[in-house]
């Protein structure tokens, strides 16, 4: 278990550093747009890392909620929705915001469909905290489900 936290610890380093890369590569769309995006580098890049970070997230949570009582799972899983639920509102509202702030830019060329301005609507730490969350409360979840092992200590 200890090198599943060390393992969970730097994976979600590196994908919370590709997500703040979005922010931080994403030109403002109050600038002048530039030749391209460079950040669908980071992407294709860091993809593996964002899978690996949310099975380790799972399987984690998995693993440390197994322990604790039926009703103090539930309690946990409601806990991670409402977080959940608080992100997505919180999230959809940036990004409502930001849309609009890019449809009255004076890029008018950008100033519909996917451009280099998009980026920070969908990467940005608020997307990776409900990412986080979600990935929790399908432990949650799962630790209702009794692994291999302990079906067979069961017989």
């Amino acid at each position: 278990m200890e090198k599943l936290i060390k393992a969970w610890f730097i994976v979600t380093l590196i994908t919370f550093g590709i997500f703040k890369l979005g922010e931080v590569m994403t030109t403002p769309y109050s600038e002048t747009p530039n030749e391209g995006n460079v950040y669908w580098i980071v992407l294709l890049i860091g993809w593996p890392f964002l899978l690996l970070f949310i099975w380790i997230t799972v399987r984690m949570t998995r693993r440390v909620t197994a322990s604790v009582r039926p009703i103090g799972r539930v309690v946990l899983g409601l806990g991670s929705l409402i977080m959940a639920g608080i992100a997505w509102v919180t999230n959809q509202s940036q990004a409502t915001s930001l849309r609009e702030g890019i449809r009255l830019s004076t890029n008018e060329s950008f100033a519909e469909g996917w451009n280099q301005f998009t980026n920070i609507i969908y990467m940005n730490q608020l997307t990776f905290f409900f990412l986080t969350v979600s990935c929790m409360g399908v432990g949650i979840v799962l630790s209702f489900i009794p692994t291999k092992k302990q079906r067979e200590e069961a017989v």
